[in-house]
């Protein structure tokens, strides 16, 4: 694992922490399986409730070292279901209440950051999805979120200024930020506030909460199971890759070209996701999907590092900004995320073991509140984050492979295919409709 993350840039970027959490075989309040943000948010917003809780947290490797270390550095408001889908299952106000909680949620890491002693890179300028061409920019306008906007080619060009670009959208409610530095500042803080760390502490998980590490029994009150992707080899989710590739830092006259003063987030609007930021070191760090999904619902460290995605993407990026051919490309890395058939969020609580995750790409914010629900259930609070959508929702399993296997990778390679019938028929795709029913 170590050697994954540490191709990361991020990863790369940050002092990593040593712990000395003492004795593990003691009684706890609550033992979190997983040192990613939602384990560690989750042992925050406890705190912040109950101080003197005793809270362990057991990571297998290194704190960050899994997605929250190597994402894409967005903390942003978006859901991965829309509200339609989720209409059909709670209500307008239960809806209106997730949106606000992740709009606050934003506000609230970049709280977080500024007290900081680490410099976590935040700034909350907002996001652009941009269209290059006319049937992105259709697809773009239908498909608007009540608080984005819409960008023609002028208004776009003084944010960003990609090759063939023809509008864009707005998103005021997403930051940019470096993963690692925030995973790291918030293991000091919970250290300080005398959360126990064991790192490189391989715990076993039963379905009912009962923990064990080589062999022996975790005494705890409250069990938390937070390992996103690495909850695998099973039909209740899946592991999907996001690839990234980063720039050497680049000059000025770059950015005096290309745009991104205020550092917004930035993608096209491709069927095959995209995604990507200006670094605080004026990097350009994009990411994608198209890595193939292996069978039965393994987690691959070989598709963390997909030769020909990390080339499809520097191509990518390229082609957004041409200049980019007389720069180094000088990291690449890639993680899982976990994915529900139905791609929705969840989080499970029996009075005694939670677990949640699910995020698809979206867990910098997401993961925050989520933890935020997590704890207040642990405390028994009766709080509107207690009783959001995602709370106690209820998945179908994925197909048995291989229709697993051939569904998912099919659905991939449509992606591709929809953005190229795009290309060429300058009309929003078929293809991409077809993808949606086969989600």
């Amino acid at each position: 694992m170590g050697n994954q993350a540490e191709a990361s840039l991020w990863w790369n970027s940050a002092t990593h922490p040593t712990f000395t959490p003492g004795e593990l075989h003691r009684p706890w309040d609550v033992v979190i399986i997983g040192g990613g943000f939602s384990g560690m948010w989750t042992a925050h917003h406890l705190l912040n409730s109950s101080p003197d809780l005793a809270i362990a947290i057991l990571e297998a490797h290194e704190v960050g070292s899994g997605a929250s270390g190597r994402n894409g550095g967005w903390a942003s408001a978006l859901y991965p279901i829309d509200d339609a889908t989720l209409a059909k299952r709670v209500s307008a106000q239960s809806i209106s209440d997730l949106h606000s909680e992740l709009e606050k949620s934003v506000d609230e890491i970049g709280e977080f950051a500024q007290q900081s002693e680490e410099d976590v890179a935040f700034i909350k300028s907002g996001s652009l999805t941009v269209a290059r061409s006319s049937a992105q920019f259709k697809r773009i306008k239908s498909g608007l979120l009540p608080r984005e906007s819409v960008l023609d080619q002028d208004k776009t060009n003084l944010r960003i200024r990609m090759s063939d670009t023809v509008g864009a959208s707005f998103n005021p409610d997403c930051a940019t930020i470096n993963p690692t530095q925030l995973v790291v500042a918030l293991a000091k803080s919970l250290a300080k506030r005398g959360v126990h760390i064991f790192e490189n502490t391989y715990a076993d998980i039963s379905s009912v909460g009962s923990v064990s590490v080589k062999g022996k029994s975790v005494e705890s009150k409250y069990v938390v199971r937070a390992t996103e992707a690495y909850h695998e080899k099973n039909r209740e989710q899946i592991p999907i890759y996001s690839l990234m590739i980063a720039t050497e830092p680049l000059p000025d006259e770059f950015w005096k070209k290309y745009g991104l003063e205020a550092r917004e987030t930035f993608h096209e609007n491709r069927h095959l996701v995209t995604y990507a930021q200006r670094t605080s070191d004026n990097r350009i760090a994009m990411g994608g999907r198209g890595a193939p999904y292996r069978w039965g619902s393994a987690r691959s460290n070989k598709s963390e590092q997909h030769a020909k995605i990390h080339q499809q993407l520097r191509e990518t990026a390229i082609q957004w900004f041409p200049d980019l051919k007389n720069y180094s490309f000088t990291h690449a890395w890639g993680g899982a995320v976990a994915i529900k058939r139905d791609w929705a969020p969840y989080l499970h609580w029996n009075g005694h073991f939670g677990a949640f995750g699910g995020y698809v790409g979206d867990g910098v914010s997401l993961s925050y509140l989520a933890a935020n629900s997590m704890a207040d259930l642990i405390l028994g609070k009766n709080s509107v984050r207690a009783s959001l959508p995602y709370v106690g929702w209820k998945s179908a399993k994925w197909e048995p492979e291989p229709l697993r296997w051939l569904g998912v990778n099919l659905g991939i390679k449509l992606s591709e295919l929809a953005d190229i019938e795009e290309k060429l028929t300058k009309r929003p795709s078929l293809l991409g409709k077809l993808i949606e029913k086969l989600l």
